[in-house]
């Protein structure tokens, strides 16, 4: 296990074994949603001037010193904090995991976390990171540790089955989990996820689609948990939107999709050579150069894109997919880029790199727990408030069931690059989705 630290710090670095100290933010706007984030950096009262981390200006990691600590009844405590009435968060990332892509993007999210608080508190809210290192029964441990040490809420775990092997005992002692998965089946029992889920981004490109007059829909992706994942979100926000989905066609991941594309291409013509008017969305969940290659097998079989709304997920936020002849007009769900580009220049300036995927995931989920213990509010109820928070994502609200609605962006794809079609909602409805 490793001892806790504190951290004396020449900049926010993405070192594992951390202690960082900070508290939440006096004032705030009035609700609805609770504001929790915008990206910017913090800026100094007097001058005005950005605030870029302790040690502005100075690039190096700093130095490790163990600091003393109490483990009492009161929970984790350094000495200099006694007496203090803190809360504390046990971020549970994969910060040892096998895969070097996992383990960057663990460091990242403990960045993201790490400039959340820098950026809104003082000193006393305790995180304290623990390295699951992908493992259910690793985290089972880090849980178990967490508790022992009086955790309020954890952040984390990153895997769906992590997330399962950690609710119901973090459930027991009344303690939120606000994790990053994006498998559904690992919400609920006390258990939020924080991630942006494909299933939000389907609901998303489907209610801007029935607002466009579109209503039917054809699913071609690759057959994987994803894919299945987006078909099946496909279906089911059809349905609940008054649509149909007149195909779906599955190909291999490591293969071409020239025969299911063929087969998708038979229906869509039928379709609208029967109806002319008709307009259909088709949903291509794909990446990079396989989707460059998917895109365009569409009017290679004759199928008239005038007459089709090519929609994709945010794995399209790629520039390197943008100038595809058969994507021009398409459309693909982000978080609102507002906040999330301010989030990422500070994030470059104080790191020197950009954030990976989930750090701006890690940030709002670290804001909103600051926020929700300024209020003493780190409770189930907290977490659920359906008024919504505001962040560095834009709107968002976790449900009763422990997912999440989000009130995304629609960006459309245009020669010169993606352009905002529909900024991300400012206000849940009345009453939860």
């Amino acid at each position: 296990m490793l001892q806790p630290l504190l951290r004396t710090m020449k900049a926010p670095s993405l070192l594992l074994a951390s202690l960082l100290l900070v508290t939440a933010c006096a004032t705030a706007p009035a609700r609805p949603p609770v504001q929790i984030g915008t990206g910017d950096p913090r800026v100094d009262p007097v001058t005005g001037e950005p605030q870029e981390g302790p040690g502005i200006g100075e690039t190096g990691i700093g130095e490790i010193e163990e600091q003393p600590y109490v483990r009492g009844d009161g929970g984790l405590t350094p000495h200099f904090m006694e007496g203090r009435d803190i809360k504390r968060a046990a971020v549970l990332l994969p910060f040892s995991h096998p895969n070097a892509n996992v383990r960057a993007e663990a460091e990242s999210m403990l960045a993201g976390i790490e400039l959340a608080l820098f950026e809104y508190a003082g000193d006393n809210f305790l995180i304290i990171p623990k390295d699951t290192a992908g493992k259910q029964s690793v985290a089972e441990a880090r849980l178990d540790e967490a508790v022992k040490e009086k955790a309020d809420v954890v952040l984390g775990p990153l895997f769906g089955d992590n997330v399962k092997a950690v609710r119901e005992r973090a459930r027991d002692k009344k303690i939120p989990v606000i994790a990053f998965s994006n498998d559904r089946t690992a919400a609920g029992g006390g258990a939020y996820l924080a991630s942006i889920s494909p299933e939000e981004e389907v609901r998303r490109m489907v209610e801007y689609a029935a607002a466009n007059g579109v209503h039917s829909f054809v699913f071609l992706g690759p057959d994987s948990a994803y894919g299945r994942q987006v078909e099946t979100a496909l279906r089911s926000e059809s349905f609940r939107n008054g649509g149909v989905v007149l195909t779906s066609a599955f190909y291999s991941p490591d293969g071409g999709a020239t025969n299911e594309a063929r087969g998708v291409s038979t229906v869509l013509k039928s379709e609208l050579e029967r109806n002319p008017r008709l307009k259909v969305g088709v949903i291509i969940p794909e990446r990079g150069v396989k989707l460059l290659s998917v895109a365009p097998l569409l009017p290679y079989n004759g199928v008239n894109l005038n007459q089709i709304l090519m929609m994709g997920t945010s794995l399209w936020d790629d520039s390197s997919i943008w100038r595809e002849p058969a994507l021009e007009g398409a459309v693909y769900p982000v978080a609102d880029p507002e906040n999330l580009t301010a989030f990422r220049d500070t994030y470059q300036r104080i790191y020197g790199k950009r954030p990976t995927d989930l750090a701006a995931q890690a940030y709002d989920a670290a804001a909103l727990t600051v926020r929700l213990a300024s209020e003493d509010n780190l409770k189930y109820n907290g977490v659920t408030d359906p008024d919504g928070f505001f962040g560095v994502n834009g709107l968002f609200r976790f449900r009763i069931d422990g997912t999440t609605e989000r009130g995304l962006a629609v960006m459309k794809i245009h020669t010169t690059g993606p352009e905002v079609e529909v900024r991300g909602i400012s206000q849940f409805p009345t009453g939860p989705s």
